[in-house]
């Protein structure tokens, strides 16, 4: 039928099947065995990577850009990986940086090798909008006023940040986690970041654990979903076909 599936020795039951409990985030392979007559556990997996790299090739024909004039984002960095010793090795662990938009719940999620200015105010630029320059006409002093409507950026005071305050493209505001959770002058706090990782972590954790080879696809998956999640299979059928389209 000329489409991405004509090439598949599944049915398109057993396709359509895989990837509606995709959408729904069902894990048992052995339940999805049993419904699907999909005797391979692989061919099971696959399927779970095929989806996932839609969401990863999505990020990459349209990158993840957050936040802009009047919008809050809360960034954050976090590890994961379990930092235990064993058998007299600490295991590998993964520094992850990260922000939420938390007018759009949009977010974004990247592996990072260290957690300095350098690294991550790059990533910060690259990501998170910047200000828009607006103008005010006092016509009476006959004086034109200018001024940019930043992103307003919530963060803890890890001293990476602090270049941010001079940045005129963002409103940086900040929370002292060794005094409270929360900036009992502004309001400030992160809690939605913090969510952020507990899900994400959840969810990977569900997925098998740790593997540090497959985490930047498991983050871009959880990024999908939290953009697309209110119709995951609607969205991963059109951004499939926009891919293989019929001919």
């Amino acid at each position: 039928i000329g489409t991405f599936f004509a090439n598949s020795h599944l049915s398109l039951r057993q396709i359509f099947g895989l990837m509606y409990y995709w959408a729904r985030e069902e894990d048992s392979i052995k339940q999805l065995s049993h419904e699907l007559k999909v005797l391979s556990k692989h061919t099971i997996i696959d399927w779970r990577n095929f989806c996932r790299d839609i969401c990863a090739i999505h990020y990459v024909n349209n990158p993840q850009r957050i936040g802009g004039p009047e919008h809050i984002v809360e960034i954050d960095e976090s590890c994961f990986g379990k930092r235990k010793y064993q058998r007299g090795r600490l295991l590998k662990t993964q520094w992850v940086f990260g922000s939420i938009d938390i007018n759009t719940r949009k977010c974004f999620l990247v592996p990072v090798d260290q957690r300095d200015a350098t690294t991550l105010l790059p990533i910060i630029e690259e990501y998170v909008l910047p200000g828009n320059a607006d103008a005010i006409c006092d016509l009476s002093n006959q004086i034109m006023y200018f001024f940019i409507l930043g992103t307003t950026i919530h963060s803890d005071e890890w001293r990476a940040y602090n270049a941010l305050r001079n940045n005129p493209d963002y409103i940086h505001l900040t929370v002292n986690h060794s005094i409270s959770f929360v900036n009992p002058n502004t309001g400030v706090h992160t809690q939605n970041i913090e969510n952020t990782w507990m899900l994400a972590k959840r969810k990977h954790k569900k997925q098998g654990g740790f593997n540090r080879h497959l985490l930047q696809t498991y983050l871009e998956e959880f990024m999908w979903r939290q953009e697309f999640g209110d119709e995951p299979l609607k969205n991963l059928v059109l951004q499939i076909n926009s891919l293989h389209p019929v001919q």
